[in-house]
């Protein structure tokens, strides 16, 4: 079984509602079961998923947003 790992983002145009739906759809469109959890006010997005950190970076980066990997 794949086990899931947590990925950390900082998208730091994510300001509003509307941005963190649309981040959690991109996501969930790579993988339906992954969870999203997004932080307005640090602009951090935590992603628990099997996949890769780059395809969920792409994802992300495809629904429009600037993303940096978190360390």
């Amino acid at each position: 079984m794949t086990q899931v790992h947590p990925h950390q983002f900082d998208v730091p145009d994510m300001d509003c509602s509307g941005c963190v739906a649309s981040i959690e759809r991109a996501v969930h469109k790579l993988d339906a079961a992954a969870t999203v959890s997004a932080d307005l006010t640090t602009k951090r997005v935590v992603v628990g998923s099997t996949a890769a950190t780059p395809d969920i970076k792409a994802a992300i980066e495809g629904a429009g947003f600037d993303v940096r990997t978190a360390a």
